[in-house]
């Protein structure tokens, strides 16, 4: 009969310890992910907006302009092909519109088919934020219109936002503008 071989025993188990210490590392890994943060400032202040949404950055943009385009849209650029509209962030939280710089980033925002580029001062970070660690929920309590709560990280006081509530916000607006620009006058056929 041949004894067991501890030596083999010892490995198998140390093998399979590190196994489960990888798995554990990766499912630890992907519950951050459903919590992964886009942090960015704009006037001073601090916003997270879901990586789920934020499709990516993009640095030294320089938009097309619209003609008679309302304030809300800046101009379009193109994307790898796709027309992206540039909004001002500003206007959808209620801000003072500020003049777009080409220092701004250009933060790509993808919800439901709506992909626009919000207009910011810099991204800062991308950084797990867990639903509980976020306070506050309704805007009346916050005081800013699509924010979900606040947050308060190693930086300050981090609002985050409703990614589906800010697309849906920066269409509804844009559209309203176009329409009143047309019943200004202005009409598409007019510039062909």
């Amino acid at each position: 009969m041949k004894a067991p071989n501890n030596a083999t025993s010892r490995d198998e188990m140390s093998s399979t310890l590190g196994a489960l210490d990888v798995a554990d590392q990766l499912s630890e890994r992907l519950a951050q992910l459903g919590h992964e943060h886009c942090v960015f400032s704009r006037n001073g202040e601090l916003f997270a907006i879901p990586v789920s949404a934020a499709r990516e950055v993009l640095f030294d943009e320089t938009p097309a302009p619209v003609p008679r385009a309302p304030d809300l849209v800046v101009g379009v650029i193109n994307l790898r092909g796709e027309v992206l509209p540039l909004v001002r962030f500003d206007l959808l939280l209620g801000f003072e519109p500020r003049v777009f710089t080409p220092e701004d980033h250009v933060l790509v925002l993808s919800v439901e088919n709506i992909h626009l580029g919000l207009i910011v001062d810099r991204v800062r970070e991308v950084r797990p934020i867990k639903p509980s660690e976020i306070r506050g929920g309704a805007e009346a309590e916050v005081g800013r219109p699509h924010v979900t709560g606040y947050w308060e990280g190693p930086l300050g006081v981090v609002y985050v936002l409703d990614p589906r509530s800010l697309a849906h916000a920066a269409v509804s607006l844009a559209q309203q503008g176009f329409q009143q620009r047309r019943a200004q006058g202005f009409s598409v056929r007019a510039l062909s």
